[in-house]
């Protein structure tokens, strides 16, 4: 096992009262962070806090709103009045909106979004804020999603907002490195939850993904979490700006997609060239590549 020192640093993660978040939260405080468990659900996440310092650990619930800016300045506020400063934001808190484009509401797509890409730019500016004041750099580590790089059935919201996070990391990245702050995005694939959240997915759609993983699997909540810890280690200093899919390779391909896939190119007659007006048989343009489907004629490639 991978171990990490974070003795005295100040950490927050919001979403923490339950789940990936959670795990992340705990594996910081087992290190030694003090740890900022940021969370709107009050029962939960005084519970977590309860039982990081049962198990002498430094933590401390925050009530937390990430959609709202008073909530977030609060967050980050109190933080620094309780610890004297703010070392890490990871920001992993978000929601399920699982309907296709067409079923959804406004009201539903903006809870997720707001949720996952509104909350990422405010809590963001805040610790970014904190962190230059402070002057001795700082780590910010976003969590994205398999579904920011690879379209999913009922999940434009969810999508949309992960894909959002990632560019906003590269920008953010860019203003931030000479304050020596770095922002980076973890993005998990399916994680098998079961007992830490009630999110779990049914069985039947994590075998589904499961059969799409290279390596056959879904993750472990501590393979997020030590690359979450990772990337906010001293060590990964010079690592800014990137999205890191911890997911066993799902979003490097379609696994599923198994050759042959045989193409042949299709001369274009001098004829056609002469007819045909810019595009595909330009008298300037290249022969069109044809991927041959055998039962389903020529498609274009």
């Amino acid at each position: 096992m991978i171990r990490y020192s974070f003795e005295g640093k100040v950490v927050i993660v919001t979403g923490a009262a339950s789940g990936l978040c959670r795990a992340t939260l705990e594996a910081f405080v087992r290190a030694g962070a003090r740890g900022v468990v940021a969370d709107i659900n009050e029962e939960g996440g005084r519970s977590v806090a309860d039982g990081l310092r049962d198990a002498a650990g430094e933590a401390m619930f925050i009530r937390t709103d990430v959609r709202d800016t008073k909530s977030v300045d609060d967050l980050v506020q109190r933080t620094v009045e309780r610890w004297g400063g703010l070392d890490v934001l990871v920001n992993c808190a978000g929601v399920g909106v699982h309907k296709t484009v067409v079923e959804m509401t406004d009201d539903e797509w903006d809870f997720q979004v707001d949720t996952q890409q509104r909350a990422v730019f405010l809590t963001c500016r805040a610790a970014a804020r904190q962190m230059i004041a402070q002057g001795r750099g700082g780590r910010i580590v976003n969590f994205g999603s398999t579904g920011g790089h690879v379209g999913r059935v009922r999940a434009a919201a969810h999508g949309t907002s992960k894909a959002g996070i990632v560019h906003f990391t590269k920008v953010l990245a860019l203003e931030l490195g000479p304050h020596n702050i770095t922002v980076n995005v973890v993005g998990p694939g399916l994680i098998d939850i079961r007992g830490i959240s009630n999110a779990f997915s049914t069985n039947e759609y994590a075998q589904r993904f499961a059969n799409e993983v290279p390596l056959g699997r879904l993750g472990r909540p501590e393979e997020i979490a030590n690359t979450v810890m990772f990337v906010a280690t001293e060590e990964a200093s010079f690592i800014n700006g990137h999205a890191i899919c911890v997911d066993g390779g799902y979003s490097a391909g379609k696994l599923s997609i198994d050759g042959p896939h045989r193409t042949v190119h299709a001369p274009v007659s001098a004829d056609r060239r002469r007819r045909t007006p810019g595009g595909v048989g330009h008298p300037t343009g290249p022969a069109v590549a044809r991927s041959v489907v055998p039962g389903h004629g020529n498609l274009i490639n």
